[in-house]
């Protein structure tokens, strides 16, 4: 039951990151009439997507570590990737703070400074660094929820 439980957990953290990634931000910069606007949209629900994984990170730690065969190399990797996915979440919270901070050091303004404006540059980098956090996230959760869904199918017979 715990295995199921911990599959549908990572199922759900997958998909607020990827209805996050794929639909909500290309929408907001692609609906809304300014960019100003579609980043206050993307940033509050970034919010939202960062504590929904470190809530869901939390508990499939506690229930990994509460659940059987806790000497395998399936249970290390699990333990590392979860680890390492909450830990995302919670670096994903410093840069998208540090993002914060340049928009409004910028204002309404941001998109328009130059490439080499150091808070536009500066903004730029955090911003690849999110995706790459948020990335890694997605592709861990894939892997995860592939590894499990093997180990129950095992379980059952059906490899």
């Amino acid at each position: 039951m715990n295995l199921k439980i911990r599959i549908a957990l990572l199922s759900c953290w997958l998909g607020v990151m990827a209805f996050f990634s794929f639909v909500v931000a290309p929408a907001a910069f692609k609906v809304l009439p300014t960019q100003h606007l579609a980043g206050q949209v993307v940033s509050r629900t970034l919010g939202v997507t960062e504590i929904t994984g470190l809530i869901i990170g939390g508990i499939l730690l506690v229930l990994l570590l509460t659940a059987r065969g806790r000497k395998t190399k399936a249970f290390r990797f699990e333990l590392i990737v979860i680890a390492l996915m909450t830990a995302a979440m919670a670096m994903s919270r410093v840069v998208s703070g540090w993002m914060h901070e340049l928009r409004l050091q910028a204002g309404e303004g941001l998109y328009a400074l130059p490439m080499d404006d150091p808070i536009r540059s500066g903004f730029d980098r955090l911003h690849q660094y999110s995706v790459g956090l948020t990335g890694f996230a997605i592709i861990a959760a894939i892997v995860l929820i592939v590894m499990l869904v093997r180990r129950t199918d095992e379980a059952r017979g059906n490899a």
